[in-house]
């Protein structure tokens, strides 16, 4: 994924040839370091490429690279004049959105859905641990996951990916290039198989998507979604 920031920032101008240049030789360092199995030295070059990134970008939005994080509307004021690196904000968009619906998460969550579900101690409270969550998973957080994509493609499970359009930290050119190096056997069908536009029920006939299908894979390119493409997946309805 990471091989991919630099080719494509430098595609949308946000990086010329000598920042995509240092940009691919961290991302190399980052393979070996996979290689190698140091995993936390990769996330640790992860974090590295990340802030490279963002100051030759001049602070390309890792969510919507069509925008700088100081404009992206999902990011509270606070997270944005911290400037704090996009590995502690994965847990902002909900707090963004309370934020500009003016409710509180967390008495939100420790009012509102506590009554609702009933369930929950009084001793427990909610609270964001995401920062805790992410360097306790450092030693897993770069280990490439295709030999279990492959499994349950063998096992005839359904698998779905979709990808926003503008999404630089998942970006839609790395999703494709790892799809490539699956073993499945149907992979070969399936990249030629023609992609199938998509539509917003009950809207205009303007192109939000598309989706390529074989057997028990699904792809969905999501036009005009970032990093948050999920819910605009919900709303839509797609699929």
């Amino acid at each position: 994924m990471q091989f991919s920031w630099g080719p494509l920032l430098r595609d949308v101008s946000r990086l010329d040839i000598k920042d995509a240049e240092k940009s691919n030789a961290i991302a190399e360092r980052i393979r070996q370091e996979i290689k190698e199995g140091r995993n936390v030295d990769a996330t640790n070059s992860w974090r590295q490429l990340e802030g490279f990134i963002s100051s030759a970008s001049n602070d390309v939005d890792f969510y919507n690279f069509l925008l700088d994080t100081a404009s992206d509307p999902l990011f509270m004021t606070e997270v944005q004049e911290s400037r704090k690196l996009t590995t502690e904000t994965y847990a902002t968009y909900l707090s963004s959105k309370a934020a500009t619906s003016a409710v509180d998460t967390s008495s939100f969550m420790n009012g509102v859905i506590r009554e609702k579900l009933k369930i929950i101690p009084k001793s427990v409270s909610w609270g964001g641990q995401s920062g805790l969550v992410f360097d306790s998973l450092s030693n897993d957080f770069m280990k490439p996951r295709i030999k279990e994509v492959d499994e349950l493609l063998s096992l005839g499970i359904n698998v779905t990916i979709y990808n926003g359009q503008v999404d630089l930290i998942c970006s839609t050119k790395g999703t494709e290039a790892w799809v490539q190096k699956l073993k499945w056997k149907g992979l070969k069908q399936f990249n030629s198989m023609d992609r199938k536009p998509l539509y917003c029920h009950g809207g205009e006939q303007i192109t939000k998507g598309f989706l390529k299908s074989y057997q028990n894979l699904r792809f969905y390119w999501i036009l005009g979604a970032g990093h948050f493409v999920s819910v605009l997946f919900v709303s839509y309805g797609v699929g």
